[in-house]
């Protein structure tokens, strides 16, 4: 019994530490690209919602989301939308934010 205890807390500990892992850096920009990719484990709806909860984007299509950079507002991964890169959204890679191309 007491193994079977031991067995789900450490599945349940290592579930956690892998969703925290996957989340984005608290404060950071990052493009939905990266988002939508390894580590991290965002869907298209979360992104999309994150979009139309800001009113100063409009709906995007699909293929827009990805060139969009988002803000990560807090611990938990929650993300909002910043800005739409119309000329495409720059991946920076292991730095902290990713940016607009310009």
């Amino acid at each position: 019994m007491i193994c079977r205890l031991a067995i789900a807390a450490t599945v349940l500990l290592a579930g956690a530490q892998a969703q925290q892992a996957t989340n984005c850096e608290y404060q950071s920009l990052k493009c939905g690209s990266a988002l939508l990719a390894a580590p991290f484990s965002y869907t298209e709806a979360q992104i999309a919602a994150a979009v139309n909860d800001t009113a100063s984007i409009p709906p995007l299509t699909t293929d827009q989301l990805s060139q969009t950079l988002y803000h990560c507002t807090d611990i938990l991964g929650t993300i909002t939308g910043n800005a739409f890169c119309f000329a495409g959204c720059d991946v920076k890679g292991t730095t902290r934010n990713d940016q607009c191309i310009m």
